[in-house]
């Protein structure tokens, strides 16, 4: 399964790219005003296995979040990559951004548990 969703928040686009092996899962999102890899992590059956913030970034709330999730139910790792900046944001903005990124988590968790149900990989 390979699918890249395009979406805009905060009227920039935002990218979230999901692939998925046999036994595993990488997800990508990027975007805002200058997309780019802050943080990446791995969980593998629920757990934080390995998480890298790189200086002067955050994006390992959103990376954790989703690996521990996604790897709950996937077989093998979930790695999660992040970067989104946005210039200037606000501490409202970010709310905003973060209650978007949760809603997209969740539309993927029921896609991966459709496809498990239907025994597609």
């Amino acid at each position: 399964m390979y699918r890249c969703n395009e979406i805009v928040i905060l009227n920039r686009r935002v990218a979230i790219a999901v692939y998925r092996t046999k036994e595993g899962i990488n997800v990508l999102i990027e975007g805002g005003d200058k997309g780019h890899i802050g943080a990446v992590a791995v969980a593998r059956g629920g757990e934080i296995v390995e998480s890298v913030c790189f200086p002067g970034h955050r994006e390992d709330i959103v990376c954790e979040s989703w690996a521990k999730e996604i790897s709950g139910l996937v077989p093998g790792p979930a790695v999660v990559e992040a970067g989104i900046h946005y210039d200037g944001i606000t501490k409202e903005q970010i709310e905003e951004v973060m209650e978007v990124l949760t809603a997209q988590r969740k539309v993927l968790m029921e896609e991966l548990r459709r496809n498990q149900e239907q025994g597609l990989k």
